[in-house]
């Protein structure tokens, strides 16, 4: 079961994936919208891993390819999705995010050898 923290940085992460798909609606809605509007995503779920966590992140992804599917591709307000191409969009999109996260965490995480590394380059 996870914890409280866990669960507030999940609620944090769609929280921030909701106020993304509140905007990629209204510029949808108004004519502007993009042709792959899955991939603004992205760099958002890149920003959550760093900051919240893999499973954050994760489940920020998952929320993002529903809410895609859901409001932003034809037929709107369905989870059907009309063009195989845009099936395409949504797999390539899981797999990107999946890579995105686990290579944002390898990068964030602190070596345990760094300490040996500062003494072996020290000027004094």
């Amino acid at each position: 079961m996870p914890s409280a923290q866990q669960a507030v940085r999940i609620a944090v992460s769609l929280g921030v994936i909701g106020a993304a798909t509140a905007v990629l609606v209204y510029l949808k809605l108004t004519d502007v919208g993009l042709h792959h509007p899955i991939f603004v995503y992205l760099p958002l779920i890149a920003l959550l891993a760093l900051a919240l966590g893999s499973v954050a992140a994760l489940s920020g992804a998952a929320a993002a390819i529903a809410a895609s599917t859901y409001f932003l591709y034809d037929p709107i307000y369905s989870f059907a999705v009309a063009n195989a191409l845009e099936v395409g969009d949504l797999l390539w999109f899981a797999l990107l995010a999946v890579i995105a996260v686990k290579c944002t965490r390898a990068l964030s995480r602190r070596s345990s050898k760094l300490p040996q590394a500062k003494s072996r380059y020290r000027w004094s």
